[in-house]
């Protein structure tokens, strides 16, 4: 009787010991499979994450690549400007060239009629006449084309408008200031096209001032007879 029971006490905790471990083990498949669940999580939101940041990358490449391009645009039409202003530049002024020069032209048409019936004119008066028509003529053009002379004589030295060859001694005429006019100046507009070659005054010489004041204090020889 006392045997009976011991077995069936000892049953009782195999059964227990059983029941306990596989409770254990269920425990740990949950445990584990848990375990797997946040390790999927965490890796999905890793790749979540780098595929962003690649997909940033890819956006910030494609941006450089297209303002790269747009740059090389922009260059390459301001160059192709500058060429055509260039050219542009070029052609009015070949044009403008070509203006003047045709009606420089017509002027000289007129001196080689004039230098044609020069030998056969029997009236100097008549040659000097046309000589004067075609002078005009000059001017005429020289007008139209805002080009003017520049003045000299009796005016102060200005290196912008002259250019001094020699000094003159002159006894009506101050220091510093154009006495003659060795070549004509020309300007366009207010833009210098060619100095006044010009002789500037240096004053009336100091030599003969100390004769004339020494002349004029010299008593007269009719004064020293009378004495």
């Amino acid at each position: 009787m006392t045997a009976k029971k011991e077995i069936k006490v000892n049953s009782s905790d195999e059964e227990q010991s059983m029941e306990e471990s596989a409770e254990e083990q269920t425990a740990e498949k949950a445990s584990a499979k848990e375990s797997s669940t946040d390790e999927a999580a965490a890796t999905g939101e890793t790749d979540a994450a780098g595929g962003e940041e690649v997909s940033e990358v890819d956006q910030l490449r494609a941006r450089v690549a297209e303002l790269d391009d747009r740059l090389l645009r922009v260059m390459a039409d301001f160059d192709n400007y500058r060429k055509r202003t260039i050219r542009q530049q070029g052609e009015l002024m070949q044009s403008a060239n070509d203006r003047l020069l045709g009606e420089i032209l017509e002027v000289v048409d007129n001196f080689e009629r004039a230098l044609e019936h020069a030998g056969q004119a029997e009236d100097a008066a008549a040659v000097l006449e046309g000589t004067r028509l075609i002078y005009g003529q000059l001017k005429d053009l020289l007008d139209r084309h805002d080009v003017t002379s520049i003045e000299a004589v009796g005016r102060p030295f200005d290196p912008n408008l002259h250019e001094a060859m020699m000094q003159v001694e002159s006894d009506d005429i101050d220091e510093g200031v154009v006495a003659l006019e060795m070549g004509k100046g020309y300007r366009i507009g207010q833009r210098v096209l060619r100095h006044a070659k010009v002789g500037v005054s240096s004053g009336r010489d100091d030599a003969a001032e100390e004769d004339d004041q020494s002349a004029s204090t010299k008593p007269d020889g009719d004064d020293m007879e009378t004495a």
